[in-house]
C-alpha cells in the first residue's frame, strides 16, 4: 500500500521451494496479480479513529511512452486515484500515476519497486518514495514467505512478509509491514508514521485489512 498506501499476492500450487533460493518467476508474479476485473476491498482503520473503505480495481492494460502497465484504480473517502503498475523479470513497480481518471498520467521518477523478483527471504532492496510534501528513502526487506495471515476476507498461507523502514531529514519516519498473499496480493499492512516538529513528534498508526477479493 505503498507505505501509506500500498496493497498484492500468489500461485499456492508452486509454493514449494528449495530453502535459500528464490520462487519461481511464475510464483514471484503472482504475488502481484494484475488481471484485468480483479477487485479488492479493504478495511482501514486509524489509532487517531475512524474506519474506512479503500476499494482497488485493475483496469484495462495499456502502454505509457511505450511501456505496457496495468492501471490500478484506488477510491477511498470519496477520493479516486490511479497508479500505473509495471511488472517485468524484475518485479513489480509503481511506474506513474494519475490523480483522477481523466488526468494525464506523471511518470515516478524514479519509479517504485513494490516487489524484487525472486522472492526469497533476506532478499531486500530500496527505494524513494513520497510522504506528503516530502521525499523518504525507504528500505524493503523479505523477512518471511511462509506467514499465515488472518484478516476479515479469510485465513491466508505461505505470505510474503515485507519489512518497510524508512525516514528523511524533514523529520519523518515510517516502519511497517506488508503481507502478499498467492494469487491474491496484498491481504495486510501495518504502518506507523512518525512526524517531527517545533510542537514534538506526531505518529499515527493504520491497519490494512482485506474485507473480500474477486479474482
Amino acid at each position: 500500500m505503498r507505505t501509506t498506501v500500498s496493497v498484492a499476492a500468489w500461485l499456492l500450487a508452486l509454493s514449494l521451494f528449495t530453502p535459500g533460493h528464490g520462487r519461481g518467476d511464475e510464483l514471484s508474479e503472482s504475488y502481484f496479480p494484475l488481471k484485468e476485473g480483479m477487485r479488492w476491498e479493504y478495511s482501514v482503520t486509524s489509532d487517531q479513529g475512524g474506519t474506512k473503505k479503500l476499494l482497488i480495481t485493475n483496469l484495462a492494460p495499456r502502454e505509457v511512452q511505450g511501456t505496457k502497465v496495468t492501471p490500478r484504480k484506488w477510491e477511498l473517502g470519496g477520493t479516486i486515484f490511479i497508479e500505473l503498475i509495471k511488472q517485468d523479470d524484475t518485479g513489480v513497480y509503481r511506474y506513474a500515476e494519475q490523480p483522477g481518471e481523466n488526468a494525464p498520467p506523471s511518470l515516478i521518477t524514479p519509479i517504485e519497486c513494490h516487489l524484487k523478483f525472486p522472492i526469497a527471504p533476506g532478499s531486500s532492496w530500496n527505494m524513494a518514495t513520497k510522504v506528503g510534501n516530502s521525499t523518504l528513502n525507504l528500505s524493503l526487506t523479505i523477512e518471511s514467505v511462509s506467514d499465515e495471515v488472518k484478516v476479515p476476507a479469510g485465513t491466508f498461507k505461505d505470505c510474503v512478509k515485507v519489512k518497510q523502514v524508512g525516514e528523511n531529514d524533514a523529520g519523518t519516519a515510517v516502519m511497517g509491514y506488508e503481507w502478499y498473499a498467492p494469487k491474491v496480493g496484498v491481504v495486510k499492512s501495518l504502518v506507523t508514521i512518525k512526524q517531527k516538529s517545533k510542537e514534538g513528534t506526531k505518529s499515527e498508526s493504520r491497519t490494512y485489512q482485506l474485507a473480500s477479493f474477486k479474482p
